[in-house]
């Protein structure tokens, strides 16, 4: 049974678009967590496992000490997929679902991955840096720091930079434009952290935030900040990939000459530049068929 999960874990991973796939990673450790926690209440407590149990919490967890963090630098990235408590899982999988689908449709989907790892980055070291040097915030610096908010938290102001009137239709509320979602995040952020309520987390969502601004910012200009990460990622990716490799050579040919494609490829871009203006003057909901159609296609490549 139990390799049966890891299979049917294995193939959401595989098959599922990036979002479905850090959906299911950070689900996938949340249930590992919570078996260890079930155990460890039927034990006692005490014993040996119990001190694999909190060793194995403590070295995922990012430390907000920087004696902790320098001993500890994985963490960095482990701490973004780290849920304890299943509320906070669930509305942080939630959020990430439906403006990492907005996002993918405007930009493409080799976006989602490096901006969500680069915004939990930045809201870790953010945080880091704040509760070691403001001496209101020092309390904090024996706790640790867990959850995906901060990486979700970049792709949300991603998505507004990006279209701030794309309308999103909320339960009692209707419309509302994406702007708004996006400030009102921010200013509960803000407000929690001068109420010193959970300060750690609203401080990582602002790192977040901050980077989901730069990443987009960045995109308008042509660079490229997921080009690394993606890299990376790829070299990691043929690492793992041991399926052996054909004898057959195909020879493709392009049927029209480089001044021709490059053409062709300019007219695509200045194409797609036209219809995310129109939609951040008049919104989504004004663009023809075929506009959409052409975003829909640009986001598959």
């Amino acid at each position: 049974m139990a390799n049966q999960i890891i299979d049917d874990i294995k193939l959401k991973i595989k098959s599922g678009n990036v979002v479905t796939r850090l959906i299911v990673i950070n689900i996938a450790v949340f249930l590992i967590i919570s078996l260890f926690r079930i155990l460890l209440f039927f034990t006692g407590g005490i014993g040996l496992f119990a001190y694999f149990v909190k060793l194995f919490i403590e070295n995922i967890s990012l430390p907000l000490s920087l004696h902790g963090f320098l001993f500890k630098p994985w963490t960095l990235i482990t701490y973004m997929f780290v849920h304890i408590e299943l509320m906070h899982l669930f509305w942080n999988m939630i959020t990430l679902f439906w403006f990492g689908q907005i996002l993918t449709t405007f930009t493409d989907s080799k976006k989602i991955i490096p901006l969500y790892l680069m915004g939990g980055i930045a809201g870790g070291l953010v945080t880091i840096l704040l509760v070691n040097l403001i001496p209101d915030f020092n309390v904090y610096i024996g706790l640790p720091l867990v959850g995906a908010s901060a990486g979700v938290t970049a792709i949300i102001i991603a998505s507004a930079t990006l279209v701030p009137n794309y309308q999103l239709n909320l339960m009692f509320i209707g419309p509302v434009k994406l702007i708004y979602v996006a400030l009102f995040v921010i200013f509960i952020d803000v407000l929690s952290v001068t109420s010193y309520s959970n300060v750690g987390g609203n401080i990582a969502h602002l790192g977040g935030a901050l980077m989901g601004f730069i990443f987009i910012q960045q995109f308008k200009k042509g660079r490229d900040l997921s080009k690394g990460i993606n890299t990376c990622l790829n070299w990691i990716s043929n690492l793992f990939n041991k399926s052996p490799k054909g004898k057959m050579k195909v020879a493709y040919k392009r049927t029209v000459s480089d001044e021709e494609y490059n053409y062709k490829r300019k007219v695509s871009q200045q194409q797609i530049d036209a219809i995310l203006d129109k939609i951040s003057k008049s919104g989504y909901s004004s663009l023809s068929k075929a506009e959409k159609d052409i975003l829909f296609n640009a986001s598959k490549k």
